[in-house]
């Protein structure tokens, strides 16, 4: 009996402009396998914020070093004028980034509309988490790649991808109209905020995708999981008072809550792994410490162009397993 073909996942997790980071690493695969390509070799791309657009971008066919090349070039674009009125508005506005993601998806696309969901090349299957305030619940955005799947379709990327990075605090919830494909109806996408808040590693919510409606088992899935760097919060001080502003000042408590759930994902997965030897995990991840960070609106030209070359050194450790392990010649045809 012929062996049932893997089914790939490639999962990558949010961070604002620490995505330069899964960025250059799929840049090195890329120049092994083609730019372009590395959708052809995964059956499902899950992204969240950061990871979100990456995702988008790679189900078009947009070669990760154009993500790349974004962000280093337009980081103080995206997040160079800081308001400090932060009673009256967020950190920053988010149009900058709105119109470089029209430009980037829009010219990779070979019809005058603005490509959306529906417009994944062939066989690319995408979750996008984002967060529905006017609902109060979790949203995952996805291809049409079940028959049940009928609303997302006809979100334009540019929207998806500004609601799964719509950072609180850092950016407004981001609110849009759309036009449905099938009948012209105009459709609201109303107060959506940063997949981040709940799966900011959305690895997990790969595998119960492919468990569940695509209906494989765990022992045939393989996982590739890109992080964009972690920094442990420690505070081994005793403070008799841990004051509101301790938590706000350096956005702690966002990038706590980001990095906790990123990690309790991981130790999740990995459990998963170590109970079933068939189900193939790899987690390729940098952890910062107090000789090196990077913030997720940092625009230090310089921080961003050495997390790059860490990027990079990695690969030059974990790349051949990668392209062993998920780009291998037999190219996906789920």
């Amino acid at each position: 009996m012929e062996a049932e073909k893997p089914f790939k996942i490639l999962s990558i997790d949010g961070g604002g402009i620490k995505g330069v980071f899964p960025a250059k690493f799929l840049t090195c695969l890329e120049e092994e396998i083609g730019p372009g390509n590395i959708h052809k070799h995964f059956d499902l791309i899950c992204g969240t914020s950061t990871g979100g657009i990456i995702a988008l971008a790679l189900s078009l066919g947009i070669p990760a070093k154009e993500v790349l090349k974004l962000y280093q070039e337009n980081a103080k674009k995206i997040f160079g004028s800081k308001n400090w009125n932060i009673i009256k508005r967020p950190f920053y506005d988010n149009k900058p980034l709105e119109g470089l993601l029209k430009d980037i998806f829009k010219q990779n696309h070979d019809t005058d509309d603005h490509p959306r969901i529906a417009d994944a090349l062939k066989r690319t299957r995408l979750l996008i988490p984002t967060y529905s305030l006017v609902d109060g619940s979790t949203q995952v955005l996805k291809t049409p790649h079940t028959s049940d799947l009928i609303i997302d379709k006809h979100v334009p990327m540019y929207m998806v991808a500004m609601a799964t990075s719509a950072a609180p605090t850092y950016f407004n919830a981001y609110s849009n109209q759309f036009t449905r494909i099938d009948s012209g109806t105009i459709e609201d996408f109303s107060n959506k905020v940063d997949g981040g808040v709940y799966a900011n590693n959305p690895s997990m919510l790969g595998i119960i995708e492919a468990t569940t409606r695509l209906e494989q088992k765990l022992e045939n899935i393989k996982l590739l999981s890109l992080g964009t760097g972690q920094y442990k919060y420690e505070e081994a001080k005793k403070k008799k008072i841990w004051p509101v502003l301790y938590w706000l000042a350096k956005k702690r408590i966002i990038e706590m809550f980001m990095q906790s759930q990123a990690q309790l994902v991981h130790n999740s997965v990995e459990l998963l792994h170590r109970f079933n030897d068939d189900f193939i995990y790899k987690r390729v991840d940098l952890e910062f410490n107090h000789n090196f960070k990077v913030e997720m609106d940092d625009t230090d030209p310089n921080k961003l162009n050495k997390l790059v070359e860490k990027s990079a050194r990695i690969f030059q450790y974990e790349g051949k397993y990668v392209l062993d392990t998920f780009c291998v010649s037999n190219l996906t045809t789920t």
